[in-house]
């Protein structure tokens, strides 16, 4: 993980300095060419032009000249060259002339030019191509002078057309980049969050899984004690129909009681009555008795 996120910032990084670097040169002439040969000693000439365009700009080119000697029948033609076609064909601009005419010793040109570039030209390096013939007077003997023709003819790479369609991908490519980066980073985020969630679901189970326990071990202990209310309420009814049987045998007896009382009530009030007439006929008897009266 940590190598693809530095391989994705190292291709941002990329992109970025390519984007500014075509950026400053885009707009820019720069020294693309200078004349070092065999004849340098008799011109000077240096070419400055935009280092980077699209197929279908119009480029802007200078060419500077200067004579380190006397110079006559100077002709000097630039124009630039190219493919198309997928490099299967060239094309060519028309030539523009640079000088014309002969050009004393220390003096100077200065020529800007613009050329079009075709629509169907390829991406890629587009080449400059300078010629230039003149006469210069040299000694071709002891004192002897004449003057010679020199001349040059070369082409050199100029400017670099870039590839929109290529850009236009490449922009993609930067902005898919960053959508993935980003997502890379949602991700990272969602792991997280997803880890912690995790830990939580984790700690809740655990903790689930102990209250499971606990209620496994109350629902056991309330079914004991449930079956025990159940085996105590049948002996409550038992008992209680017991209690219902000696109660009504209890009123029974209450009732059988009471009766009873009720006559020994009675017949201890027909004894004591008994008793007392028994008394009273004993003590009259005792008396009937002492009083007997005394025979003649």
């Amino acid at each position: 993980m940590k190598r693809g996120k530095v391989v994705v910032l190292m291709v941002l990084v990329t992109a970025l300095l390519l984007s500014l670097a075509f950026s400053s040169n885009a707009e820019a002439e720069v020294l693309v060419w200078e004349y070092k040969d065999y004849y340098d000693n008799e011109i000077e000439v240096k070419v400055y032009a935009t280092t980077e365009a699209y197929p279908g700009d119009t480029i802007d080119v200078t060419v500077k000249a200067e004579a380190q000697e006397d110079l006559h029948d100077v002709d000097m033609d630039i124009w630039i060259e190219g493919t198309e076609g997928e490099g299967n064909e060239t094309w060519a601009s028309d030539k523009e002339s640079v000088v014309s005419g002969d050009l004393d010793d220390g003096e100077d040109v200065d020529e800007d030019f613009e050329f079009e570039i075709p629509e169907t030209a390829d991406p890629g390096m587009m080449v400059g191509h300078i010629s230039c013939d003149w006469e210069a007077e040299e000694e071709v003997d002891t004192d002897v002078y004449e003057w010679i023709v020199h001349s040059f003819d070369t082409a050199f790479p100029m400017t670099y057309l870039l590839n929109k369609g290529y850009e236009d991908l490449q922009e993609d490519y930067a902005e898919l980049q960053t959508d993935y980066t980003e997502a890379i980073s949602e991700r990272d985020k969602l792991k997280t969050d997803y880890t912690s969630l995790k830990s939580d679901y984790d700690s809740l189970t655990a903790t689930y899984d102990s209250l499971k326990s606990k209620y496994d071990t109350l629902e056991s202990d309330y079914e004991t004690l449930s079956s025990e209310n159940d085996a105590l309420q049948k002996k409550y009814n038992s008992l209680d129909s017991e209690h219902k049987s000696l109660q009504t045998e209890y009123d029974d007896l209450e009732s059988e009681y009471e009766a009873t009382a009720g006559e020994l009530n009675n017949y201890k009030t027909y004894t004591y009555a008994l008793a007392v007439a028994t008394v009273i006929f004993v003590v009259t008897t005792i008396i009937f008795a002492v009083r007997k009266p005394k025979t003649v």
